[in-house]
């Protein structure tokens, strides 16, 4: 099968007025509630209703099932604005796409309507596919679902799950043929409170507003009806979409980073001058600029070209270049911001910290830096198996 991203129409929507629209709901509904979440380590569900009665979950799903039907355009720039504010609330709006994209474009009308109370707010999804020894390696998973009758029994264990044991279903990818290899699997919609299921927390240093769990799977009974039509294809293809987004949340941050950065730097004084005024501390700055607008013109290049609707396979150049790049680049910018902030940038009474900290994931998620450069140098015809 050639997946295809689907064509959406260029200018489709007032891309200013739709980017102020997204600015002004994340500093209205992430401002005020992402440091207590991060505080408390407890997700605000509201945050989820609130966004979607921003239209801002189903940015890309059909306006039959409530959703926008924008693009992958009009997705980076909801998650690059919510990211300006925080990244980790915004990754929830991310994890609600992407899970309910899969149960939209591959599931039946009892899938798709699980899709549409996702899209209202009225529930909460995990896409639940990597695992201990399963992680850029997805072929290599070992949860089985094993039919009985008229349902499957799943087993096994996943980890690294955002909001997994806040979510009411969890898109889950198992083996269901152990002979067929990567053809063998799908993906179910399991109710997360159905008997067999553990969520258990791991504490993390980052994402703690969008905590992150294992899902234990022991003799978890599934409906056949839960099963979806879609198994590694269908996950790899929309890998690449969310790597899209995942370069607009960390664009988002990082310019975030560096819009702190030199407003501190021409405040901050020593020897009678800010320090911005010092080359050395200039051309740091003057770097994190150039890392920030290339993330941008990678990150926006990489949804357009997704949006022309060329196969998805011709688009693993882009979209590995705009996440490599800009998951290097949020690194950089964010630790100059916190070498900006001196001694007082380890405090917590500036930012700086938190935001070094927060870029630290960004090398790890959705396919490592290694995962993309081998992407890349296949791509460029360049064999490094």
């Amino acid at each position: 099968m050639n997946h295809t991203a689907r064509p959406v129409p260029v200018n489709s929507v007032d891309r200013v007025a739709f980017r102020e629209m997204c600015a002004q709901f994340a500093r209205r509904e992430i401002g005020p509630r992402w440091e207590q979440a991060d505080r408390t380590r407890v997700f605000p569900r509201e945050f989820l209703v609130a966004a979607a009665r921003a239209g801002l979950i189903g940015i890309t799903a059909d306006e039959s099932l409530g959703g926008a039907g924008l693009g992958c355009f009009e997705e980076a720039i909801a998650m690059e604005e919510m990211s300006r504010v925080n990244p980790n609330l915004a990754v929830a709006v991310l994890v609600q796409n992407v899970a309910g994209s899969i149960l939209y474009e591959h599931g039946d009308a009892g899938q798709r309507e699980i899709a549409r109370r996702v899209i209202a707010g009225e529930c909460v999804v995990a896409i639940t596919v990597t695992e201990p020894e399963a992680g850029n390696d997805v072929a290599g998973l070992k949860t089985t679902a094993v039919r009985e009758g008229d349902h499957w029994v799943l087993d096994g264990m996943k980890s690294f799950i955002t909001l997994g044991g806040d979510a009411d279903v969890l898109v889950t990818l198992a083996r269901t043929d152990p002979a067929a290899g990567r053809q063998g699997m799908a993906f179910f919609a399991v109710d997360r409170n159905s008997p067999g299921v553990l969520a258990t927390r791991i504490e993390t240093h980052v994402n703690r507003p969008a905590p992150t769990y294992r899902i234990h799977f022991d003799k978890v009974r599934v409906p056949e009806s839960r099963r979806l039509n879609a198994g590694f294809r269908e996950i790899m293809a929309g890998f690449n979409r969310e790597r899209v987004m995942v370069a607009a949340r960390w664009l988002g941050h990082m310019s975030h980073a560096l819009e702190w950065a030199r407003e501190y730097a021409t405040v901050r004084q020593q020897f009678g001058r800010p320090i911005g005024a010092n080359q050395s501390i200039a051309f740091q700055l003057a770097q994190a600029h150039v890392d920030v607008e290339a993330t941008r013109h990678l990150t926006y290049h990489a949804a357009q070209r997704w949006d022309s609707g060329v196969p998805v396979r011709d688009l693993i150049l882009d979209v590995s270049s705009a996440k490599l790049f800009a998951t290097q680049a949020v690194v950089r910018v964010t630790q100059t911001a916190l070498h900006v902030g001196g001694g007082w940038g380890l405090t917590e009474e500036l930012p700086a910290m938190r935001l070094a900290m927060d870029a630290l994931v960004a090398p790890v998620t959705v396919g490592s830096w290694e995962i993309q450069l081998r992407a890349i140098a296949r791509e460029l015809g360049l064999p490094c198996d």
